[in-house]
């Protein structure tokens, strides 16, 4: 087979608007190329989300791609799904075949926190304490601040909140990640 009619037999098996074909042979289109695979992993998704509410986890919110493209499911009205969802292991073990499809790369990394960080958000939370809520939580190991089992499961009330941000934000003024409970404001 000469060189060209191998060239126009590759061509012809390509997938359209993955890739395209000139005189020099196939050249792939990156930008098609990763649409082709964002769209892959939202569909991915809105099928996972599509089981997660069949089997009874109805206040799933929408899955939605990042800027950066990664998979992500904000919280409508303060509903914490992730706790939701821990509480229903048989729904977890229901939609398992769809999560084992993700790509590594489907969520954005979580950040990690030096131990440097860590004592900084030590004395964050022992600031917010001591400027009016007292029951606010030390950080776990990933940064993030449990309040299951305190009075702040169901909320901070937004004045005390306020409150403490003014006077703590020198401290730590990264993201602080409540987990736990709505996490809302009161």
């Amino acid at each position: 087979m000469t060189r060209t009619k191998s060239r126009l037999l590759l061509c012809a098996l390509v997938v359209a608007g993955i890739a395209g074909c000139d005189a020099g042979g196939p050249a792939v289109s990156p930008s098609a190329s990763a649409s082709g695979n964002r769209q892959q992993l939202l569909a991915l998704g809105q099928e996972w989300v599509r089981c997660l509410r069949d089997h009874g986890l109805t206040r799933m919110p929408d899955v939605e791609l990042s800027q950066e493209g990664y998979l992500q499911f904000p919280a409508v009205d303060g509903y914490n799904w992730k706790e939701d969802l821990r509480t229903h292991r048989d729904i977890i073990n229901a939609c398992q075949s769809i999560e084992d499809r993700y790509p590594p790369n489907a969520f954005r990394p979580r950040q990690q926190f030096s131990a440097d960080d860590l004592r900084k958000l030590a004395a964050y939370a022992k600031c917010v304490r001591e400027h009016g809520v007292p029951d606010f939580p030390d950080p776990n190991a990933a940064g993030e601040f449990d309040v299951t089992g305190t009075s702040l499961e169901h909320g901070i009330p937004g004045r005390l909140r306020d409150q403490a941000d003014a006077a703590c934000h020198t401290i730590w003024s990264g993201d602080v990640r409540v987990t736990g409970g709505t996490g809302g404001r009161k």
